[in-house]
């Protein structure tokens, strides 16, 4: 039989069928352009008497004359804004990297991202070919995020080889890549996807500004370029998403174009949509904890990004954008709790490496916009130069006057986007911990409800396996999936099942139960319940521990009534992992920073052990086995492999699993973890009703005590299976009292130093 192969926009772009040429200048101004626009009368003349030429030198002369409200600034402000950029920035270590990057671009070498490159022969670019491994790369081509190099270092030298280069290569882009006729290829990955039509309305805007009135930037190309921009606004408008950060980005991109080319026929019912729409994309995205709903850092900034850009845009405009502030201030809350000690953003769902100077760029404009000095903190001292393209020159001083401080709490919960953050300090290099405990949607959340990372010393000590390349192959699967994260698999199966790459499901759904930070001890306690699609349903509720500044205890309960298989997962960053299994201890054996993780010794008896549980089944253990094996872990833009410690538990009924992860630089303490008994009523408490350890090293020991027995994790759902309103959740059980470390206690943390 003969295989057919499936033609896409590569192979037909140039096809009359498929595609569509921009226009001729004539047929533009009659047909695009507003001409009963009292500014354009010369245009209308001058096309009236046949003079195409004419009338578009006319329009373009309009165009570099307007005094503001196209873009952030002024075009005919340019020439102050390059000589304002020299004389604050130049010689500066920012200025003279965006100088080298550009130098490479002028040279054909492109940056894409994950640190990937496509380097071309002068004029030789190739828009629509596959790179590298994923069809991702291409895209980033086509999306000319890094013209913004180009635009910038000609600001800062006036050197006309940038501007030659942008005119040289989007005039090439826009004859090899015309729009298409219909939406025949909306749905592929490819130059002309919506999402990238949207993302190129907002990322050429920057250099067709600050090119405008350079003698390189041909006449020619300014207009084709004018063209594609009422091309891709009237494609946009028609075929945007109706969910997630895609139609926040092409809604962005299409008020940016609305606003810089307002001659437009169609431009003011554009601004008028997207000004109209977008308030109620923002509210779709963001929960009203500030969280972005994809369960992903990354795409958190991403939203945030829109509005952080947008609200400055409008300002410009003389545009009511006071309806985001509110979001988006809660939206920095939220991204500087995230920042790890060293700046960057936890791998938590489809967040990969971090550029640590864009996040503080971001940071310094939140800052700015709500004058607040923990957002400096997180920023930079000095206004840096990415945004003086965005707030002008006047923006330096202002900048500078604003004081810096770090927040005031080391601790934070999101309970309804699921983020808990807690941190030793604010300092780099301190302990910190993200866990994830909410409802992720779209494609971008992975299956890793109560998945947490852990970092110390300036490092990822237990790590996620990252996001990966985005095609639907065995790597992607992976790390999705529940077992490439830190925390459970039940019975083998994913925590929500997962159906087509971008058409998956909300995650599972979880409750946080507890929270608090104290001078001791940071804890959380949070439950989900993807497990209980089982016939046997499975509510997994994790409780975290922070001791300050020592070791986190991490314990896993499972509540069922029939045998079930826990694996629990910790992923190690690559690299040698030393396993001792008489002592029940695995630990990293990097060169400066590392992690040991200490399990509890197993009972003598090497049988089934068993806990007559009141008003239950007893808790029995059928097997407990520890196990280093190898996963997959990426990073940038590729795949490694790496440590993962895996304990098994086989059990019936009710279950729990405790582990101690201490942080330590290159010599690992002698700690050890042994159980110690609680008693109520006459009787031993089992593990899942509360858990009481001695946890010991040189020079210290605490006994830890987390009571578990108050709070009913099965109230969060009703008889048919779905969460129950919080107002009708119970209160939790008053803690009867309990005898543990010699002592009588009626509480549910105790954190007792032992002497």
């Amino acid at each position: 039989m003969t295989q057919t192969k499936t033609l896409g926009y590569k192979e037909l772009r140039k096809d009359p069928r498929f595609t569509v040429p921009l226009p001729a200048d004539g047929d533009f101004f009659a047909r695009e352009l507003d001409l009963d626009r009292p500014e354009l009368a010369e245009v209308r003349r001058l096309a009236a008497e046949g003079d195409a030429a004419g009338a578009r030198d006319a329009y373009l002369r309009l165009i570099g004359s307007d005094e503001g409200g196209r873009y952030y600034f002024a075009f005919r402000d340019v020439p102050k804004l390059m000589k304002a950029a020299r004389e604050a920035y130049g010689g500066g270590e920012e200025a003279l990297a965006v100088i080298a990057e550009a130098d490479r671009i002028v040279s054909g070498d492109i940056p894409l991202f994950k640190g990937k490159r496509a380097v071309f022969p002068r004029g030789a670019f190739d828009w629509n070919g596959w790179l590298y491994d994923s069809s991702q790369y291409q895209l980033h081509l086509t999306r000319f995020a890094y013209t913004k190099f180009l635009s910038r270092a000609y600001a800062l030298t006036g050197d006309e080889i940038y501007a030659a280069c942008f005119n040289e290569m989007i005039g090439h882009f826009l004859d090899d890549c015309p729009a298409p006729a219909g939406d025949a290829f909306r749905v592929q990955h490819n130059t002309w996807e919506p999402l990238s039509a949207g993302v190129r309305m907002f990322h050429l805007a920057e250099p067709f500004a600050i090119f405008f009135g350079s003698p390189s930037f041909a006449p020619e190309v300014k207009m084709k370029l004018v063209k594609s921009f009422a091309q891709h606004a009237r494609y946009v408008r028609k075929y945007h998403a109706d969910h997630g950060n895609h139609a926040c980005m092409q809604l962005r991109g299409l008020i940016q174009v609305a606003l810089l080319l307002p001659e437009l026929r169609e431009a003011g019912e554009w601004l008028a949509y997207g000004l109209r729409e977008m308030p109620k994309y923002i509210r779709q995205n963001v929960y009203p904890d500030g969280v972005q709903f994809e369960a992903s850092p990354n795409y958190h900034l991403v939203v945030m990004r829109d509005l952080y850009e947008l609200v400055p845009l409008l300002r410009a405009a003389k545009l009511e954008a006071s309806e985001y502030m509110e979001t988006l201030e809660n939206m920095f809350v939220v991204l500087n709790h995230l920042l790890t000690p060293e700046g960057e953003l936890p791998r938590i769902g489809d967040t990969g490496a971090s550029d640590v100077r864009e996040l503080r760029d971001a940071m310094s404009l939140g800052a700015y916009l709500f004058g607040r000095p923990d957002f400096k903190f997180a920023g930079h001292a000095r206004l840096p130069f990415a945004l003086l393209w965005r707030l002008g020159p006047e923006a330096i001083e202002r900048y500078g006057r604003l004081p810096s401080a770090p927040p005031s709490e080391t601790a934070a919960c999101f309970p309804v986007g699921g983020y808990v953050v807690s941190r030793q300090s604010w300092e780099r290099g301190a302990m910190y911990m993200a866990m994830r405990a909410g409802v992720g949607i779209n494609g971008h959340a992975h299956s890793d409800a109560l998945g947490l990372v852990l970092y110390a010393g300036g490092k990822e000590l237990v790590a996620d396996s990252g996001m990966g390349l985005y095609e639907w192959n065995k790597e992607r699967k992976y790390v999705v999936s529940t077992r490439a994260h830190n925390t459970v698999v039940v019975d083998g199966q994913d925590q929500h099942v997962r159906g087509l790459h971008w058409g998956a499901p909300p995650t599972a759904a979880c409750k946080i139960w507890d929270f608090r930070s104290e001078s001791r001890f940071d804890y959380v306690f949070a439950s989900h319940y993807g497990y209980t699609r089982y016939e046997d349903p499975v509510i997994h509720s994790r409780k975290t521990l922070f001791v300050k500044n020592r070791y986190w205890l991490v314990v896993d309960l499972f509540e069922a009534k029939e045998r079930h298989v826990y694996e629990q997962y910790f992923h190690l960053p690559p690299g040698e992992a030393v396993y001792d299994p008489t002592g029940r201890r695995i630990r990293t054996n990097g060169p400066d920073a590392n992690a040991l993780l200490v399990y509890p010794q197993p009972d003598a008896d090497p049988g089934p052990k068993r806990f007559a549980a009141t008003g239950s089944s007893p808790f029995i253990v059928l097997s407990d086995e520890l196990i280093l094996e190898s996963g997959l872990y990426f990073e940038k833009s590729g795949y490694s492999a790496n440590p993962v410690v895996k304990r098994a538990m086989s059990a019936v009924g009710k279950a729990e699993l405790a582990t101690v992860i201490v942080p330590f630089g290159t010599e690992a303490p002698a700690v050890s973890v042994r159980r110690l008994p609680v008693r109520a009523d006459g009787r031993e408490l089992a593990p899942w009703e509360a858990t009481g350890l001695l946890v010991e090293s040189d020079g210290w020991a605490d006994a830890i005590c987390l009571y578990h027995a108050h709070v009913p994790a099965d109230s969060y759902l009703d008889h048919t299976g779905n969460p129950v309103k919080a107002s009708l959740l119970p209160e939790p059980d008053v803690i009867g009292a309990f005898e543990f470390a010699g002592e009588t206690w009626r509480e549910d943390v105790i954190v007792k130093p032992v002497r």
